[in-house]
């Protein structure tokens, strides 16, 4: 599909998916190899696990990181929805192994606060057992609203409404509206962060890790 209908497909309806892996095997263990020392470094404050911020893309020049962020496609679709070169770029990487010390904020159905683009690859298969991303259907356009209303009520972070089932009862959004991507290692989706969505809880013996490459203009 071509760099506008992706765009198109993003700005209607808040998420577009590659149908196939886009990366191949080999690929992602190059990444996985990259990051893993970086995961087992990072703080244990993340309830699900480990997780790690590593920098802009263009900080991991000369590496596979840096390859597979800087291509063209990417850049196109990121200033194509943007209508404009991004001035923020930021990848994220967590591995989720534990579900024993409670829900992580990720995992409740939410919009964000900070409205992203989002660039997320599977590094490790994924399913509804082992943490795979769901969302809502159709709800990327009425979560925008909610955020710009949520934001205009606070300019404190922390107390910005944006978990649906805790902020917004009265809707009546539930997990049970939310529908998994599945896949395997290497499968990419792009989605707009206004999305209701959620992922990262795990069943009991199950792991997932992913990678992020967060956009904003």
């Amino acid at each position: 599909m071509a760099i506008e209908e992706i765009v198109h497909e993003i700005k209607e309806n808040g998420i577009y998916k590659f149908q196939t892996p886009f990366l191949k095997k080999i690929d992602v263990e190059d990444l996985r190899f990259l990051v893993k020392p970086l995961l087992e470094e990072a703080e244990d404050d993340y309830l699900f696990g480990k997780a790690a911020r590593i920098g802009p893309y263009q900080s991991w020049r000369p590496t596979p990181i840096f390859d597979l962020f800087s291509q063209p496609l990417f850049q196109g679709i990121a200033q194509g929805f943007y209508e404009k070169a991004p001035s923020f770029n930021e990848i994220f990487v967590t591995h989720e192994f534990r579900n024993d010390l409670g829900t992580e904020r990720n995992g409740f159905l939410h919009f964000d606060r900070i409205p992203t683009l989002k660039f997320f690859f599977y590094l490790t298969d994924c399913n509804k057992d082992n943490g795979a991303f769901h969302y809502v259907p159709g709800s990327y356009k009425l979560g925008q609203q909610l955020r710009t209303a949520s934001n205009a009520e606070t300019d404190v972070y922390g107390k910005i409404k944006n978990r649906l089932e805790i902020d917004f009862p009265d809707l009546g959004y539930t997990k049970k509206n939310a529908v998994p991507i599945e896949g395997d290692a290497g499968t990419l989706f792009i989605f707009h962060s206004d999305l209701f969505h959620y992922g990262g809880a795990i069943e009991e013996g199950r792991e997932r890790e992913i990678m992020r490459l967060h956009v904003r203009p």
